[in-house]
C-alpha cells in the first residue's frame, strides 16, 4: 500500500471523528476512547484506524502472532490496517550493528485482525482470580 493511501485512510477517521462531534455524537468520541484504552500499546492513528474499522475490536494481534497463539484468522476475514514502524540498527560498521540503537527509519502498512476473526485455541485468562480466599488462605472468618 502506497503512503499516500495510508494517509488518506488515517486522514478519513480523523474526519469522521470530527464530523461525529460536530453534529453532537459524543458517542463516536466515547467509542474512540473506549478503543484507547484496550489499545494503549498502539499510537492513536492506529487505534483510530482499529476503531474506524471494527469498533467492537477487543483484542488485536498480526497473521503470525494469532497462529503462535494456537488461532488462526478464519478464511475469507479481511485485515485491519495499521502503520507500523520500520526500525533499524544504525551502526559506523557492521561490527557496531549489535550495539547500535534502534531508530525508525518509516512506516508500513501491517494487517492485525481482532480475537472474533479467529478461531482455535482458547487465549489463557491473565489476571483473573478463581476459587475461594478464606479456604486457600487456611483462616476462617
Amino acid at each position: 500500500m502506497k503512503s499516500e493511501q495510508i494517509k488518506e485512510i488515517t486522514d478519513r477517521a480523523a474526519e469522521q471523528l470530527v464530523a461525529a462531534l460536530n453534529a453532537g455524537h459524543s458517542q463516536a468520541l466515547t467509542g474512540y476512547l473506549k478503543a484507547i484504552g484496550r489499545f494503549h500499546r498502539y499510537s492513536l492513528h492506529n487505534v483510530m484506524l482499529i476503531a474506524s474499522r471494527k469498533p467492537n475490536a477487543s483484542y488485536v494481534a498480526g497473521f503470525r502472532t494469532w497462529n503462535q497463539l494456537g488461532r488462526f484468522v478464519k478464511k475469507g476475514e479481511k485485515g485491519i490496517l495499521i502503520l507500523a514502524p520500520i526500525v533499524r540498527r544504525k551502526a559506523e560498521n557492521e561490527e557496531d550493528r549489535d550495539e547500535a540503537s534502534p531508530s525508525i527509519d518509516g512506516f508500513r502498512a501491517a494487517y492485525v485482525f481482532d480475537v472474533s476473526q479467529t478461531e482455535g485455541q482458547e487465549l489463557p485468562h491473565i489476571g483473573i482470580v478463581q476459587g475461594d480466599p478464606v479456604r486457600l488462605s487456611g483462616t476462617t472468618p
